[in-house]
C-alpha cells in the first residue's frame, strides 16, 4: 500500500482546491510536496502507511462460495450417459 501524507494549508491562498487552514490527505509527488513546503503553502503533519492488523477486519458472510472440485458437476446437473463407451 502507498504511504500518504496529511497536510495543512498554511499559505494565504488555496492549495489544490483546499482552503487556507484546511487539513487534507494526499499522495503527492515528493518533489512537488517539498517545493510547496519550502514556499510555505503547506505543512506536512504526518505520514500514514495504511495497514490491516490481523483480526481487525471481517469478510461478509456471503463473500466466498462453497469450494467445488474442478471436475465435480454442480448440484442438480444431469448425468452423462455411458452408452457408446
Amino acid at each position: 500500500m502507498n504511504e500518504f501524507g496529511v497536510y495543512r494549508v498554511t499559505g494565504k491562498r488555496e492549495y489544490r482546491g483546499h482552503t487556507p487552514g484546511a487539513v487534507f490527505e494526499a499522495i503527492l509527488d515528493p518533489s512537488a510536496a517539498q517545493r510547496a513546503i519550502d514556499r510555505g503553502d503547506i505543512k506536512l503533519l504526518r505520514y500514514v502507511t495504511p495497514s490491516l492488523v490481523p483480526g481487525s477486519y471481517r469478510l461478509p458472510p456471503d463473500w466466498l462460495e462453497p469450494v467445488t472440485r474442478p471436475n465435480e458437476a454442480p448440484a442438480g446437473a444431469s448425468l452423462v450417459s455411458e452408452e457408446g463407451s
